[in-house]
Formats: C-alpha cells, sequence, structure tokens
C-alpha cells in the first residue's frame, strides 16, 4: 500500500485514470451502478475501485471519498454538477 512502506509518498499520486473518473461520477450523486453502465465497468470493479482508494485516502464512505477527493485536488470544482459559490458559507437550510 501506497503511504505505508514509502511514507514520504502520497497516496493520492497512486490514483488511476479510471479511478478518477469513478471519483468525478460519485461526487455528482451517482449510484455504483450508474457508474459502471455509465463507464462500462462491472459493478464489482466499481466496488472494488472505491474500497481501494477509500482505504488509501482513508475516507470510511463514498460521500467521504468525494469530499476528499476535492479536498486533496484529485478532481476540481468544475466535475461538481451544480455551481456552488465557493466564497461564501454554504448549510444546506440556506436560502438560494
Amino acid at each position: 500500500m501506497p503511504g505505508k512502506s514509502y511514507p514520504d509518498l502520497d497516496p493520492a499520486e497512486h490514483i488511476t485514470p479510471r479511478q478518477r473518473q469513478i471519483l468525478i461520477h460519485l461526487v455528482r450523486g451517482k449510484t455504483r451502478e450508474a457508474v459502471a453502465r455509465d463507464l462500462y465497468l462491472s459493478r464489482s470493479t466499481v466496488n472494488r475501485d472505491i474500497k481501494g482508494m477509500s482505504v488509501m485516502l482513508g475516507a470510511n464512505s463514498p460521500e467521504a471519498l468525494g469530499a476528499m477527493a476535492l479536498w486533496r485536488g484529485l478532481i476540481g470544482k468544475e466535475h461538481l454538477t451544480s455551481p456552488i459559490d465557493w466564497s461564501r458559507p454554504h448549510s444546506p437550510d440556506s436560502e438560494q
């Protein structure tokens, strides 16, 4: 596992292009089935990649994985489906 044997390496550097595509679909709110269908992958492949990335990045859910991917710069704000005003705090209860 990257980062265990070589603590100076950032595990995020080991995310593959396919895994990055999966992350983009996750932050857009797609289910694992939809991700598999859209990327022409089996559901077990999507599950395996999500689990591997979660372990690698220390996320405990697909939602946390998506948030960590954004925070660490693995995917950008442009990958979100709806624009967010990042200049002000956002809460789900706030009026838009």
